[in-house]
């Protein structure tokens, strides 16, 4: 896979995984794919932190895969 790909990949998701823990983090919306301890419209502090570690996981795959300064003399 090209660096510049993966580079522009990992900033793609990066910003939705952003969005989404946004979104889990809103209270009185209902969320769609909950389960467990907490009703829908409350706050999903797992998927909050699933897709904050996703936002930076993303966010380091994309600093290390950045793409290089063309130099031009």
């Amino acid at each position: 896979m090209n660096r510049k790909t993966l580079f522009f990949g990992a900033i793609v998701v990066a910003l939705v995984s952003l969005i989404l823990a946004i979104y889990y983090a809103m209270p009185g919306v209902y969320h769609v794919l909950t389960g467990g301890s907490h009703p829908p419209k409350d706050p999903q502090p797992t998927h909050i932190v699933l897709f904050v570690f996703l936002t930076v996981l993303c966010i380091l795959v994309a600093l290390v895969n950045r793409p290089k300064a063309s130099r031009n003399s």
